[in-house]
């Protein structure tokens, strides 16, 4: 029993990074860009090691121990309906926790809660094969000169550490919850805003990205020139751009918590704030179109002035010489 805790650890943590780095390399393929896909921190998808484990050994259940001995079609039915269970379980699980579908398949045919869909589960089933018949065999080979006092150690520190790592993704969720709160709870007081704003002006309701448009923005306040009770409304709107501005450069600024999970999560669903979730991405992308373009003038400005000094100097230097 020792010697199977301490392997089962130890193969569960090589599949979580294996899991992690397939999900990364399926991302790059369809976003063209790394993101880390995981739910923790560190590179490891928790959801792979626990279906590879659990996979390769419920065949200690079948009449055929040895694994190269089962059918392909019997791993196929096994690892599909076990990994899907575990998608299952694993989604629910962690919906109930933070009110956030991590990935959502409501857009796919019989889907089952927007947690699993029929195209996945094939996947699985054929993932399952490769693995078990192909990857795992050669694995084994390869770890078969490491004796179980060495996995012990190792099985240790990567134990501590992904305690860690859960402790503070937990956090960072939480976290995440927080701050679409803080967003939904602006978005409320944006609109009393720009409802007295079409009072005032007669135009149509401002939109979330008029806050970020400074274009817009300076335009709307030159609107309430000389309108009655303008100083205070100029007062409230830019207060409010000014939060809204804050609250959105924070999330940008937390890299290891919210701006990391939504990119790690493209298809993340809020239950609570989802409208506010949808807002505060196409926002975060407008901001970040907005930093690369400042960034691309300030060196497009740089270049210019290092051009403009090294004309002067040249026509310097042709006038000492003449």
């Amino acid at each position: 029993m020792y010697e199977f805790l301490v392997q089962a650890v130890f193969w569960f943590f090589v599949y979580s990074c294996i899991g992690w780095c397939v999900e990364v390399v399926f991302a790059a393929v369809k976003e063209h860009r790394l993101v880390n896909r995981g739910f923790l921190c560190g590179p490891i998808c928790p959801i792979y090691g626990f279906g590879m484990v659990a996979l390769v050994n419920s065949f200690r259940l079948l009449p055929r121990h040895d694994i190269q001995d089962i059918s392909a079609g019997t791993v196929f039915v096994v690892g599909m309906a076990l990994t899907t269970t575990i998608e299952l379980i694993g989604g629910w699980t962690l919906f109930q926790i933070f009110h956030i579908r991590w990935w959502d398949y409501s857009h796919r045919r019989f889907n089952l809660g927007g947690y699993i869909c029929p195209l996945f589960s094939l996947l699985w089933g054929l993932g399952s094969v490769l693995m078990v018949k192909v990857v795992h065999p050669f694995f084994v080979r390869a770890a078969a000169p490491m004796p179980v006092r060495v996995m012990l150690p190792i099985d240790c520190v990567l134990l501590v550490v992904f305690a860690v790592d859960a402790v503070v993704s937990a956090a960072a969720a939480a976290g995440l919850n927080q701050r679409l709160a803080e967003i939904d709870e602006l978005r409320a007081r944006l609109r009393v805003t720009s409802d007295r704003m079409t009072t005032v002006l007669g135009t149509g309701a401002m939109t979330f990205d008029t806050f970020f448009d400074e274009q817009k923005l300076q335009l709307a306040l030159a609107k309430l020139e000389g309108r009655e009770n303008a100083a205070e409304l100029r007062a409230e709107l830019t207060a409010r751009a000014s939060e809204a501005r804050e609250r959105l450069h924070a999330i940008d600024r937390d890299h290891v918590g919210a701006r990391r999970l939504l990119r790690a999560f493209p298809d993340m669903y809020s239950a609570r704030y989802e409208d506010s979730l949808t807002t505060t991405r196409e926002a975060l992308r407008r901001l970040q179109r907005l930093a690369r373009s400042a960034k691309e003038a300030a060196a497009d400005a740089a270049d210019a002035a290092k051009q403009a000094a090294a004309t002067a100097r040249d026509a310097a230097a042709d006038k000492l010489r003449k």
